[in-house]
């Protein structure tokens, strides 16, 4: 067997393959192939929902980052919001009191 094929074997199948021989060594089934066999189908089986959780983890992480940043955003804006409502309310005070005083000064000058 050449490097490349050993590399290959240990790389995709050695520890499946390892896992399942100590499984047959421990439980001696009746038929050990089929145990094998069944055993790497459910370890495939476990591979592509741990494959597919991990994507769902890894979506709902940037979900969360983007809600975040949706929700400092609202902040902001609220912030925002409430500084020009505060400061409109200023003018308008200043404008309702210069209109005032210009009130006084009319009927002091008709007076």
């Amino acid at each position: 067997m050449s490097v490349v094929e050993s590399d290959y074997l240990k790389r995709w199948i050695g520890a499946p393959i390892t896992d399942a021989l100590t499984e047959v060594a421990l439980k001696r089934p009746a038929d050990p192939i089929e145990y094998i066999a069944l055993w790497l189908l459910k370890y495939k089986e476990n591979e592509v929902v741990k494959a597919a959780e991990a994507s769902n983890a890894e979506r709902l992480s940037i979900e969360k980052k983007k809600l975040d940043e949706e929700a400092k955003k609202k902040a902001e804006l609220e912030e925002e919001q409430r500084r020009i409502a505060a400061e409109n309310a200023a003018k308008k005070a200043e404008i309702e009191k210069a209109l005032a005083e210009q009130a006084k000064q009319t009927e002091a000058a008709a007076v």
